[in-house]
């Protein structure tokens, strides 16, 4: 089955509705990079308030029916990983996402709002996928960029 490593989201609604689209296609495991600690916020009344809501209102409680595996070492992470390691990047030189064909067993990362992928996860890649645009918008947010590119995977799988 296809794997998602969410790689340093840096905000909790895009993270939330990711792990909503995830459990949407099926995924039974989501792997977050969490570097900017939005699943281990500090221990206050607004932080505890927020994580509830993350749980009932943003994942419209897709979280009670997903792992979320926390990856603490990526490089380490993705370099034991068996299957395919597929980088979604801003990147015209990539794959455009409609004409790459997926495998049963790769992971997709999508990297951080910000900063994309770390320059040290790109060479542990086997390929990486680009959604072209159309318009003059140079990219998407990168819960809709989830969203596209786990429909085109599961798509690609079925043909």
């Amino acid at each position: 089955m296809l794997n998602a490593l969410l790689y340093a989201p840096e905000y909790r609604p895009n993270m939330s509705s990711m792990i909503r689209s995830a459990e949407f296609y099926g995924l039974k495991t989501i792997y977050i990079y969490d570097r900017n600690n939005l699943l281990s916020p500090p221990n206050n009344k607004t932080t505890r308030a927020d994580m509830e809501h993350l749980a009932r209102v943003w994942t419209a409680g897709a979280i009670n029916h997903i792992d979320i595996e926390i990856v603490e070492d990526p490089i380490a992470f993705l370099s034991e990983y068996q299957g395919r390691k597929i980088a979604t990047l801003v990147n015209e030189s990539s794959n455009q996402l409609n004409d790459f064909q997926f495998q049963p067993h790769d992971i997709i990362l999508f990297g951080s709002e910000k900063d994309g992928l770390e320059d040290r996860a790109i060479p542990l890649m086997d390929a990486s996928v680009y959604v072209p645009a159309i318009g003059h918008t140079p990219c998407l947010n990168v819960a809709v960029t989830f969203g596209i590119v786990m429909h085109q995977a599961f798509s690609s799988l079925k043909a």
